[in-house]
Order: structure tokens, then C-alpha cells, then sequence
């Protein structure tokens, strides 16, 4: 076999795989885009991702080279051959298997996504891999052209990282041996969101809230200079039971009614925590360049802040920096570790998933018997779209290959007008259904990013939450949040020549290379994958058209 081919798996939440050729990442899908299971959680490997990505890039299982798996804190060897032992027996083959840690799959994914010769590479998420009975807390690691090295991790204690429901984080006096245990940054972040009731997964509700908010403690005097600082489970949580107290609310009404406060209080103590660590690492070890990845670094306010402050060359932030971009990082580490001859390894970001022919979706459409309008040339379709926007129409998008990431990234997208000032509310009660402090993205073109927003660098992923300059802000209401910031997503003629042409397209109309940008879904789904999925989000949701590959779906 002359070819070398990668299979990288994530088991736990957010399940995913990628596949690597030849060096090249050629594909890679989260399960819950296939099984429509919000964060897919199972330790049961991901076989609809694994067959569908074997199939649509027509690889057999023989073919495979190695394996490289990693999971969600897995800490007994036995769940790992158990899961070595069913992959080898579902695929009915043999063949080497790499077991990668969690922060070392997170740590291979960000620097060699990067392209940086060299980097400091910065890991923080809710929590890792156990060693020693203590769980991955932040992991530092350096880069370069022949291998990514482990420099220090910190740690918290694993009954933390297990806590996994409100009742754990509302009770305010919980036993002595739990407060003064050792808790991650991005796991405190979590903490709060649970505090402010809301559940898994939704630290994004935490983030919009902050912007409301004004911090309720002072963290001017925080300086974390190394991975020796110290967080404990009821640290800060102490501080605001004293001012409920003090107050003289019960802790429900105190939580009510400083929901914004709060949001911003552990806000700031991320930024404050996460700045000062980095620029004291930086400084320590002389760096130009670094490469974040985990969970926390979603948080585009804290990523933002980062470009602000620290004084770096360039920052790369892996665009799944969450666990579904764990199978790309395991597919990076076996194939370094499977082939350290051969030159690193390469991705092209961020369309990796699966895209669907005209007859494919045409079958479906004629399943459903939609009526359809099938516009062979795009500039004609582009004209359309952008002429339905103006007119204050809202266009589900569903075309090309699926992006990596949580984030939609305009491939299945919904469109809407930004510079009406009352669409973000029309969205949200026609379509989402969100709360209402929680903002619209934009997609702009990357000739006048840095016209419109204030950047240090270009935004192609949606990770950077800069300023909206101010003469744009009474233009683009609807992606102007409060604090007036937007958290930004660029595209350019070569990266994504029709989303590029439709936003010129829109631009001749309003004046301005820019629409709100959120994704093609419904509250508690994941993003829409497949033709089928599309149609039945459409039909069933209160959305003007479809467009899906060339076809014009209208219900106007």
C-alpha cells in the first residue's frame, strides 16, 4: 500500500472522525450532524461518522494505515481496549491503534492547523484525561517542525471535573473536602453558567449575558505567572453568597436579578486569569507565536482580548476548538507518530464535510414535492438571494461541503438583513427562539473586515469578538451587540467565491459587504446536515426560502 491513510476517532461528547491522506486532512464530520443528537454523547465509538466519511471518500477500512483515538476523560485502560476491541471487530480488520491523550489531541490539532514554524500552544477546557487521580486541567506545550512538546499541565481535583448537573454548583455550603478542591478555568466559566441556570454545553448564553453586566468583584490585582496559581471550587462563589447575604435576597432572587452582573463577574475573571497567565508565558518563553485549543477559547470576547493585549506576531485558534475537533487532532498525532519521516501534516480549513449533487438533492425535493426554481448560473442566484435579503426575507443556506466547528461558517447558514434594526427580534420569534441578550453574528468580506471592524488580525472562523467601528454601528444594528462588538467571520473570493459574490451582490443594494450570519437550526438541534435535514427544518420553520446547492426553494 503506497498510499498513507490516517483514521482519527473522538468518543465522548461530541463525537467526530477525520481522515488524513497522504499528509492531507481530506474530511472530517461530527456525529451529531448524521444522528441529530446535540453533542452525540456515547463511548460508543462514532460509526456513522467513521462510514459515512470512508464511503464519500471512497476508502475502504483495509486501506487505513493506523487509528488514532482519543476520548472524553477516559481514565481505565479497560474502556480503552474495550474500544479497541469493538472497532477491530465491527470493521472485522487489524491494525495499529494510538491512544492520544485529551489535551495532547487538542494541543497537535491548533499548531499544525496553524502553518506556524514554531509556537507556544496554550490548552484550557472543562477538563481532560486523568493522571495521577487528578484530571487535565490547562496544558502548556511548545511546537515546531519535528514534534509538539509538553511543557507543564495543571490539574484539578476529579470529583470537580465529574460534577455534572446545577445541584453541584447552587448549593452554597457544600462540604469542606469539595471547596477547597482544585477546579480548571474553563470548568469555574461552567461553574457560573450552571449558577446562572443554564445547562451543559451553554457557556455561549454566559458569554452574550456579560456584555449586560458590570463585575461584581475585583480582579485588578489577578497575576497568574505560571501554572503554579491556585483555583478553588469556592473561589468567588464565597464572595457573591456574602453579597446575597448582605443583600438581604434569597439566593434565588439575588441570582434573578444579578443574572448580567454575574455573567460579567466570571467574564472578567477569565480574561484577567487567561491574559496574565499568557503574557507571563510569553515573555517567559520568548514567544512570537501561539496556537490556543479547547473548549474555552470559543469564548470570542476572551479571544478578542487576547489579540488585544498580548503582544504576539499571530495567534491561531483551531476553528473546532471544542472536542468534535478532537478526530482531526488524533489523525495529526498518528500520523507524526506513524510517519515521523514524512513532512507535517496539512489541512485545508474549515469545509471538510460532505457536500451533496444536483441529483441528490433534486430526489429529495421531488420526495417532498416542493416546488423548485433550479438557477444553473450563480450570479443570477447570488442576485436573487441578495435581493430577498434587502427586502427583509430570511434565507436558510444550505450548499457545499459542511464546516468543522460549532459555528456556521456560511455553508449551512441562515441570511438575514443586518441593517434592519428590528431582525435580530424578527429571528428569534419567527425562527430561534433564544434569548434576546444573546447576539446575531456577521459575515463580511475580507476586503473591508478591518474597514468595519476593529481588528488586529483577520477573523475567518467567528472566534474574535471586535469592536464595530463607529460609523458602521446605526448601519448594522442587528449585529452590533450591546457592548458594541460583533464576533466576526471573513470570507474572501478564494476561500468561498459564492458567499463572497453574494455578499458583493448585497452590497451594491445596501452599501455594505455584510449580513447576519447564525445557524441553519432550531433551538436544541444540532446544524442541518443533509438535504433532508434542510427541508424539514424549512418546512417547519417560519423561513422565507431555501436555498439549497442551486435551487430556490420560496414560500413568498
Amino acid at each position: 500500500m503506497n498510499e498513507k491513510i490516517v483514521l482519527g476517532i473522538h468518543v465522548g461528547h461530541d463525537r467526530s472522525a477525520a481522515l488524513l491522506k497522504d499528509g492531507n486532512v481530506i474530511g472530517s464530520i461530527a456525529q451529531e450532524r448524521l444522528d441529530r443528537i446535540k453533542h452525540s454523547r456515547s463511548t460508543t465509538l462514532p460509526y456513522d461518522a467513521i462510514d459515512s466519511l470512508l464511503n464519500y471518500h471512497c476508502v475502504s477500512i483495509n486501506e487505513i494505515s493506523c487509528v488514532a483515538i482519543s476520548g472524553d476523560a477516559m481514565e481505565a485502560d479497560a474502556i480503552l481496549e474495550t474500544i479497541k476491541s469493538n472497532f477491530y471487530s465491527h470493521y472485522n480488520c487489524m491494525m495499529p491503534i494510538y491512544f492520544v491523550s485529551h489535551h495532547d489531541s487538542h494541543a497537535y490539532a491548533t499548531f499544525y492547523a496553524s502553518g506556524f514554524p514554531n509556537a507556544l500552544i496554550f490548552i484550557a477546557d472543562g477538563g481532560g484525561d486523568y493522571y495521577n487521580n487528578c484530571t487535565e486541567a490547562e496544558s502548556l506545550y511548545v511546537g515546531n517542525e519535528s514534534c509538539v512538546s509538553l511543557i507543564k499541565k495543571r490539574f484539578q481535583a476529579p470529583t470537580i471535573r465529574r460534577m455534572g448537573n446545577e445541584s453541584n454548583f447552587l448549593l452554597p455550603y457544600m462540604p469542606h473536602t469539595v471547596r477547597t478542591q482544585e477546579i480548571s478555568i474553563a470548568r469555574k466559566y461552567e461553574q457560573f453558567t450552571y449558577l446562572l441556570g443554564f445547562g451543559w454545553g451553554q457557556a455561549g448564553k454566559t458569554m452574550g449575558l456579560a456584555s449586560y453586566g458590570k463585575s461584581l468583584i475585583d480582579f485588578s490585582d489577578l497575576n497568574y505567572t505560571d501554572f503554579n496559581y491556585s483555583l478553588k471550587y469556592a473561589d468567588y462563589l464565597d464572595d457573591l453568597f456574602v453579597l446575597q447575604h448582605l443583600s438581604g435576597m434569597s439566593h434565588h432572587d439575588y441570582i434573578q436579578m444579578n443574572a448580567a452582573n454575574i455573567a460579567r463577574t466570571v467574564q472578567e475573571y477569565t480574561e484577567k486569569a487567561i491574559i496574565t497567565l499568557i503574557q507571563n508565558l510569553v515573555k517567559k518563553y520568548n514567544a512570537e507565536y501561539l496556537c490556543l485549543g479547547g473548549g474555552l477559547f470559543l469564548n470570542c470576547l476572551l479571544n478578542h482580548k487576547i489579540l488585544e493585549v498580548c503582544n504576539l506576531k499571530e495567534i491561531y485558534i483551531f476553528p473546532a476548538s471544542g472536542d468534535d475537533g478532537q478526530a482531526i487532532g488524533n489523525a495529526f498525532y498518528a500520523y507524526k507518530k506513524h510517519f515521523p519521516q514524512m513532512q507535517n501534516p496539512r489541512i485545508k480549513l474549515p469545509y471538510l464535510g460532505f457536500s451533496y449533487s444536483d441529483s441528490e438533492i433534486e430526489k429529495e425535493l421531488k420526495a417532498w414535492n416542493i416546488k423548485y426554481q433550479f438557477l444553473k448560473d450563480d450570479n443570477a442566484l447570488a442576485e436573487m438571494i441578495a435581493r430577498a435579503i434587502w427586502d427583509n426575507k430570511i434565507i436558510a443556506f444550505h450548499r457545499g461541503r459542511t464546516e468543522v466547528g460549532p459555528r456556521a461558517l456560511c455553508h449551512r447558514s441562515i441570511f438575514a438583513n443586518p441593517m434592519n434594526p428590528d431582525m435580530k427580534d424578527i429571528i428569534n420569534n419567527r425562527i430561534k427562539h433564544r434569548e434576546n441578550f444573546r447576539p446575531f453574528a456577521p459575515v463580511v468580506t475580507k476586503e473591508m473586515e478591518y474597514e468595519i471592524f476593529d481588528l488586529k488580525q483577520s477573523s475567518p472562523y467567528m472566534l474574535f469578538a471586535p469592536t464595530v467601528k463607529e460609523a458602521y454601528r446605526e448601519k448594522l444594528p442587528s449585529i452590533t451587540h450591546i457592548d458594541n462588538t460583533a464576533r466576526v467571520q471573513s470570507v474572501s473570493s478564494e476561500s468561498e467565491p459564492f458567499i463572497h459574490l453574494l455578499l458583493n451582490k448585497f452590497a451594491e443594494i445596501s452599501g455594505v459587504p455584510v449580513l447576519i450570519n447564525t445557524s441553519f437550526n432550531v433551538a436544541g438541534q444540532p446544524i442541518v446536515e443533509k438535504p433532508i435535514d434542510a427541508i424539514h427544518t424549512f418546512i417547519n420553520n417560519d423561513m422565507d426560502a431555501l436555498v439549497i446547492g442551486n435551487f430556490w426553494i420560496s414560500k413568498f
